[in-house]
């Protein structure tokens, strides 16, 4: 027996890269087990532009319990590495003042 659903499924929302309106998916097609081509259209009356996104999957958080063996993801966290991710001092920090660095008059 089929299992029915009790939700509608729903795709990402997106907003128009032109003028910054709510998208609405109205089409897609599998483009492989990992990939979706999604059609979008626009909300704005004056724009109307009607666009294709993908929607990938890219990675593993927790591996499947019935994993696929065609299906070969790297392992990875919910998000990638925060954009303050390098080592860096801050400016100035290894050097001393210039007031500290100034010859002295003599």
């Amino acid at each position: 027996m089929t299992k029915k659903r009790n939700y509608t499924p729903r795709v990402p929302a997106t907003v128009c890269p032109h003028c910054l309106t709510r998208s609405i998916a109205y089409d897609s097609v599998e483009i492989d087990r990992l990939t979706r081509e999604i059609r979008y259209v626009c909300q704005n009356a004056d724009c109307g532009h009607t666009f294709v996104a993908q929607l990938g999957i890219f990675r593993t958080v927790r591996p499947s319990m019935i994993p696929s063996p065609a299906i070969r993801l790297p392992h990875g966290q919910w998000r990638s590495k925060p954009a303050n991710d390098d080592n860096r001092l801050p400016a100035n920090d290894d050097q001393p003042d210039a007031a500290e660095a100034a010859p002295s008059p003599t």
